[in-house]
């Protein structure tokens, strides 16, 4: 019956992993890029008419970012998520004035372990869990 279908979807969905970035190509776009100027850097990231609060850039290759994905998971609002065992060397940028279509964001340099969702293939698809 309808019912039936519309409740097996319904259950599909809610076993689904939630993330924001979809594939590894937007994760790399949003997250890893070398030093930079975030009012610049954030511009292609925001579009047109947003000013998002807060991103964070990691400062090194995403073949080590990868290998994040391969460590011990542990289960946060039903995603893959991950933490790495080191260091990396971060960037945020935080919005200080949300006026757009001129977005002003202060840089915050900083070293500690990321948090990552991954995906089935062991692949970083968003920053945080």
């Amino acid at each position: 019956t309808v019912l039936q279908h519309s409740l097996t979807l319904l259950l599909v969905l809610c076993v689904i992993p939630y993330t924001d970035a979809q594939t590894e190509k937007e994760f790399i776009k949003k997250h890893i890029r070398p030093l930079l100027n975030c009012n610049e850097t954030m511009k292609e990231i925001n579009g047109r008419g947003n000013c998002k609060y807060i991103n964070t850039f990691i400062l090194d290759e995403i073949s080590n970012v990868r290998q994040v994905c391969m460590g011990d998971k542990f289960h946060h609002n039903n995603s893959q998520c991950y933490q790495s065992r080191k260091k990396f060397n971060i960037i945020e940028c935080k919005v200080l004035n949300s006026s757009s279509p001129s977005c002003i964001y202060n840089r915050v340099n900083a070293n500690k372990p990321i948090k990552i969702t991954c995906d089935e293939s062991n692949k970083p698809v968003h920053f945080g869990c």
